[in-house]
């Protein structure tokens, strides 16, 4: 947030093009070990296929917002290259989807 403010301040003063992306978890289709929170959105299709169960240790009412990877990727890149009059602000929340390991597990 420090960043942000600090990077608000600097565009004004000095008429610099000033944009910032707050991501949301962001997921693949790869096999990946991150230890991020939101890993168990893949991993569970992993385990599930090589163990035949997955444990998450989140509670399976935790919702949390996650991109894949294509679309982080593509959205990022149509920021960059907005025209700055277009944008209302600075600052932006990349928006994705939002489940529970309780919807994910029902559904896989």
């Amino acid at each position: 947030m420090f960043s942000e403010q600090m990077g608000e301040y600097f565009g004004k003063k000095f008429d610099m093009d000033y944009r910032s992306i707050r991501y949301p978890g962001i997921i693949s289709s790869k096999k990946f070990a991150f230890n991020g929170t939101t890993d168990y959105s893949t991993e569970i299709f992993f385990h599930a296929l090589e163990n035949r169960y997955y444990k998450c240790w989140l509670k399976e009412d935790t919702a949390m917002p996650m991109l894949y990877i294509d679309d982080c990727i593509d959205a990022t890149i149509k920021f960059l290259k907005a025209d700055k009059d277009r944008l209302t602000r600075s600052v932006y929340n990349l928006a994705g989807i939002s489940f529970t390991p309780k919807e994910l597990s029902e559904a896989v």
